[in-house]
């Protein structure tokens, strides 16, 4: 859609106020009638609106109006009615703004006079107030997902502290944090939230107790279990009733990839040509035509240059290693640094800042530490070095974990370029164990 009134979304840019009356008149438009009332002089009568008075709902309103005081862009809706003899303006539309203006005088707030527009005296009738009452309550509210994305823009783009943004909103932490997992939840969960498929608050409730990755499973298959029972979206019931259904044995699309990658591996690995012919033959049929779909693979070096000491034995010209950049933070979690020193000769140190803690080591080499025959050797080395660290606590409970976790699988299942015969030969059967199989680490208190 072209619409010169709709402007592309950027965050962060600030908004430059214009002339409202020159905006006004350039567009041929004209004021109306916008009263401004004492509270006091407005008046209700239960009668003319459709729904129940909500008292918590009021209260929660006046507690708004209390922190950010009475937006007057949304103004009561009123009409004058005779009563005694004398005019009397009611509200017909707005009775929860209304009571919540009270709430908010009441707890000490100054809010001046109340924006009111005025219904027109023929068009006063109990039919209209009726109609009128229940097109008004078409709304819809904001989901979790919503105000998960609005609540991390407020944070990280425009530093709002949480106690702000808990005090503006009428919030609580817990609400925040809930809202926080689904904002940080895959692109995929996202879109069944969004398409209406399962409701914000039970994705929240499944992430909550069963991670990112699993929840979105559960939840695939308990839309996949209402679908077979004609609705629309799924709940918990359709959840719960799935997940313990046994489950189809199929591949995944991300397994499909992660297959065909490992055996992209082999067909590149420099032993490869070492497999029987019919193998190499059924590896080449396979891989060949998916190229295209596949991640790049590291490309042996020809020529690594030898990084020299300074003065303090310490190699400062190192290549580095990042993990994923946290978004909350701006930090990278972990680093790896690798120095060639030598012919054959890798070695690794890392940095950390994750959590409440930060660290790093210097890239030197001392009498009995351990070299790396291959960068890639070195790099799971250092896998293994990370995946030790993050046994304690205050890493292994930190935000940044996960991802940290994803990051050192990559690491771990990349092949290494510049394996040779001797190097399978020389290593043994020495058992080394993968990540996968320390993650996550056993907690003793609050997972």
């Amino acid at each position: 859609m072209n619409d010169k009134r709709i402007s592309p979304l950027v965050l962060d840019a600030m908004i430059v106020t214009g002339n409202t009356k020159a905006a006004v008149k350039a567009a041929g438009g004209k004021s109306a009638d916008l009263w401004m009332l004492p509270y006091d002089e407005i008046h209700y009568d239960p009668r003319d609106n459709v729904r129940p008075l909500d008292v918590d709902w009021a209260q929660r309103l006046g507690k708004l109006i209390a922190a950010d005081g009475y937006d007057k862009s949304q103004p009561l809706h009123c009409y004058v009615r005779k009563v005694g003899g004398a005019d009397r303006v009611y509200v017909w539309k707005g009775q929860h703004r209304y009571h919540g203006i009270g709430f908010a005088i009441d707890a000490g707030a100054d809010l001046g006079l109340i924006p009111v527009v005025m219904m027109d005296a023929k068009s006063v009738n109990r039919i209209n107030l009726i109609f009128g009452g229940l097109t008004s309550n078409e709304s819809k509210r904001t989901s979790p997902l919503e105000l998960a994305q609005n609540i991390a823009e407020l944070r990280d783009v425009w530093k709002v502290d949480m106690k702000t943004i808990c005090n503006r909103l009428q919030i609580t932490d817990q609400t925040v944090r809930d809202v926080a997992l689904l904002e940080t939840a895959p692109s995929a969960l996202h879109k069944l939230v969004r398409d209406g498929s399962v409701a914000g608050t039970l994705a929240i409730e499944e992430i909550r107790k069963y991670g990112p990755d699993k929840a979105l499973e559960r939840l695939q298959r308990g839309i996949e279990a209402a679908k077979s029972a004609g609705k629309a979206k799924a709940t918990k019931k359709h959840v719960d009733a799935a997940a313990a259904a046994p489950a189809a044995k199929k591949i995944s699309e991300a397994q499909a990839k992660q297959l065909l990658q490992a055996l992209q591996s082999v067909l590149h690995d420099p032993l490869f040509g070492k497999l029987s012919p019919g193998t190499v033959e059924g590896v080449h049929a396979a891989v060949t035509p998916l190229t295209d779909l596949l991640d790049a693979l590291p490309a042996k070096a020809s020529n690594r240059k030898i990084s020299t000491p300074n003065e303090h034995g310490v190699y400062t010209r190192h290549e580095t290693i990042k993990a994923p950049l946290f978004k909350r933070s701006g930090k990278h979690p972990y680093e790896i640094h690798l120095a060639h020193v030598d012919t054959g000769k890798w070695i690794f140190s890392t940095s950390y800042s994750i959590g409440t803690g930060s660290g790093s080591s210097p890239c030197t080499l001392r009498d009995g530490d351990p070299t790396y025959p291959t960068r890639g050797q070195a790099i799971r080395a250092a896998v293994m070095h990370i995946t030790r660290e993050m046994e304690d606590p205050r890493k292994r409970d930190a935000k940044e974990a996960q991802g940290v976790h994803s990051w050192l699988i990559k690491l771990w299942q990349a092949p290494d370029p510049d394996w040779t015969e001797e190097l399978a030969d020389a290593s043994g059967k020495a058992p080394t164990t993968a990540p996968t199989a320390l993650w996550p680490f056993p907690t003793g208190g609050k997972p």
